[in-house]
């Protein structure tokens, strides 16, 4: 009977440990997942013109900056995307895409070294004017930090001689690095 009566109380006790959460972990939350549903995220504001057609929208945008960067290492310092890297786009949402990645300039925040590409599913553009690369088209990006975020004006041609003019407004910029978004 003792025996018994003492495999009975470890089982009972291994039970209420497992059972009963301790105090710590039930106040535990889990942090809110980007794109989960419920989650308050930063909005960016679109607008890309191909030729003649403008293609508008708010959406949520990875808008980033990554302090790494640095005029000679190859990183891109402001990096913006829609849809964001392994972002589900719902079906009522913008179902077009668009990067930005501007280099980190020597005397200030963004250089004219850039990439920036279009897709809707019909048309497409992109423009890179990256040193040591195959430069695509040609263009300007002019970078104006807002608040908490910032303003990007891409003005250039395609390859094909397609007029790209694109107005980037991102409302905050996300942090942590930004390679592969």
């Amino acid at each position: 009977m003792t025996q018994g009566f003492l495999r009975a109380s470890i089982m009972l006790g291994v039970a209420v440990t497992i059972v009963i959460p301790r105090p710590s972990l039930a106040q535990r939350t889990a942090p809110t997942r980007r794109g989960a549903p419920g989650a308050s995220v930063p909005m960016t504001d679109v607008s890309i013109t191909l030729g003649s057609t403008t293609t508008t929208g708010r959406v949520d945008a990875k808008c980033g900056v990554d302090e790494k960067a640095t005029p000679t290492n190859g990183r891109a310092y402001f990096v913006l995307m829609y849809p964001w890297f392994g972002q589900q786009v719902a079906p009522d949402k913008p179902q077009w895409r668009f990067n930005l990645e501007i280099r980190r300039g020597p005397t200030s925040e963004a250089s004219n070294q850039f990439t920036f590409s279009f897709l809707d599913g019909t048309r497409e553009a992109t423009i890179q004017t990256i040193a040591g690369t195959e430069t695509i088209g040609s263009g300007t990006v002019h970078v104006t930090r807002q608040d908490k975020g910032g303003r990007f004006e891409v003005e250039g041609r395609t390859k094909q001689g397609i007029a790209v003019r694109a107005t980037i407004i991102c409302s905050a910029f996300q942090r942590g690095e930004t390679g592969g978004g």
